[in-house]
């Protein structure tokens, strides 16, 4: 199959044809590793997310809002401070 490169904003981007995305059980919204290989682009499905490590990353789906390190940082300051007195 030929398809062409098209620009999307500042980046580029295939469409993949829908027969194809069935045929690799791939569906809008699936996160894809892209790699590169001597033979040119990889295009796999995503099997497992990645673990976050830091406190910040597993509490994500707890924080309704974006918090940065410093307020973290502060916040787990401010609690283990309280917790020694």
């Amino acid at each position: 199959m030929i398809t062409t490169i098209a620009r999307w904003g500042n980046s580029q981007g295939v469409r993949i044809p829908s027969d194809i995305m069935k045929a690799v059980g791939y569906a809008p919204g699936d996160e894809v590793d892209i790699s590169t290989t001597e033979k040119g682009i990889l295009i796999q499905k995503r099997t497992k997310q990645p673990v976050e490590l830091k406190a910040g990353g597993m509490l994500k789906k707890y924080v309704k809002r974006h918090v940065d390190d410093r307020e973290m940082n502060d916040a787990w300051k401010s609690a283990v401070e309280e917790s020694w007195r």
